[in-house]
């Protein structure tokens, strides 16, 4: 029988984040290019989410510094704490 696990296990964090990926609305997004560009990133709209997911899945390894680089140009339009479970919910 088939293992039922998924090889690379989603956090409920990331799975959330990435929902509210697809509601993101086009100001959203160019909010999202505007926080790279000042920041001085250069990566594609699809690398920043990677970057963004990935630091949310390790966040509790890596420094706040890396963490609010990583995430930092989503943290206006998806907030980190709109990303927490609700009680019962996860």
């Amino acid at each position: 029988m088939a293992n039922p696990q998924a090889p690379f296990p989603v956090s409920g964090t990331v799975a959330r984040f990435v929902d509210r990926l697809t509601a993101l609305s086009g100001k959203d997004w160019e909010e999202v290019q505007a926080a790279l560009k000042s920041r001085g990133v250069e990566v594609s709209m699809l690398e920043a989410s990677r970057n963004a997911s990935v630091a949310l899945a390790v966040r509790d390894i890596i420094s706040r510094e890396q963490f609010d680089h990583l995430y930092g140009p989503f943290a206006r339009v998806i907030p980190v704490d709109s990303l927490e479970a609700l009680v019962g919910v996860d």
